[in-house]
């Protein structure tokens, strides 16, 4: 019995070169998948990391706020805690204004980072 397909029948290799590009089409497919799915791990502990820095500026300039009436200018506090350490170095620029300067390190990495913000007296009263 005679088989009549051509691609069966064909003995030049036309069927490898088929097989080939598809076995390097799925590769590259699967290796640009790993990489994105890297990236995007990446990308999420950076915004965890951020998140984390921001939260402890909030809760550090709560405390300040909280303690600014009965600071004598310029100052370094040093607050624990539990995601990290914030240092926050206090200065009177005027009568009701405030530079507020933020050390923040955090716990679980080694990145240290610097937040500059400025505080109104306005702010500490209607709170």
């Amino acid at each position: 019995m005679k088989n009549r397909l051509y691609i069966i029948s064909n003995q030049k290799g036309f069927t490898l070169l088929y097989v080939l590009y598809i076995t390097v089409i799925v590769f590259l497919l699967i290796t640009a998948s790993i990489q994105n799915y890297q990236r995007d791990l990446e990308i999420t502990d950076r915004h965890i990391q951020q998140l984390h820095v921001e939260t402890l500026f909030q809760m550090g300039r709560e405390k300040v706020k909280s303690e600014i009436t009965h600071l004598n200018f310029p100052v370094t506090r040093t607050y624990d805690f539990s995601d990290g350490q914030v240092a926050v170095e206090v200065k009177q620029l005027n009568v009701d204004t405030f530079e507020l300067l933020f050390t923040i390190t955090l716990s679980s990495d080694d990145y240290i980072f610097g937040i500059r913000n400025l505080l109104k007296y306005e702010e500490i009263v209607t709170e």
